[in-house]
């Protein structure tokens, strides 16, 4: 019974991330700044800046201080925001595999997977997800499913592309 429940709740979690997806679609491009105070206005929690995932003219990489406590509620990710100047391909890049460069097929909810290994020889999951119109989402997991901590980051970034 309790698998059951379980079950129920993963389904629901799935058919709401494709619902809002297909809501969030039409948001207008969001600056940095406007990210940055949304992001704070959900969560209580202050995005900064990740000059060395950033790409100037091109894309601004955002993630949370490395605290015990941000990464047990959100888990790691970096939130990169795509300038208006190339828009389309950045975030194609964004989404494709790193280690191809194609861009492969989504998996439910439009997440985007890709499998890495850390240089000490352990693998971990890279779910890659476009929020709005040049928002991507890079969220590191130990497998490739999403967890509590996944949709917590969902559910604010959700808060940020639809005030």
């Amino acid at each position: 019974m309790w698998r059951t429940g379980l079950s129920t709740a993963l389904v629901a979690l799935f058919i709401g991330l494709a619902v809002v997806d297909a809501r969030a679609s039409d948001a207008t491009p969001l600056s940095a700044s406007q990210v940055v105070a949304r992001f704070k206005t959900a969560t209580g929690a202050t995005l900064r800046v990740d000059r060395r995932s950033s790409y100037a003219g091109h894309y601004s990489a955002l993630s949370l201080p490395p605290s015990i406590t941000n990464q047990g509620r959100y888990g790691r990710f970096t939130l990169y925001i795509v300038g208006p100047a190339s828009t389309a391909a950045d975030i194609e890049q964004l989404l494709a595999d790193g280690h191809t460069g194609i861009l492969g097929t989504p998996g439910a909810s439009h997440i985007y997977w890709e499998r890495g290994r850390y240089l000490t020889g352990s693998t971990y999951w890279l779910a890659k997800k476009q929020y709005g119109t040049n928002l991507v989402l890079w969220w590191f997991g130990p497998e490739q499913k999403v967890d509590v901590a996944f949709s917590r980051v969902h559910k604010s970034l959700v808060a940020v592309v639809r005030p």
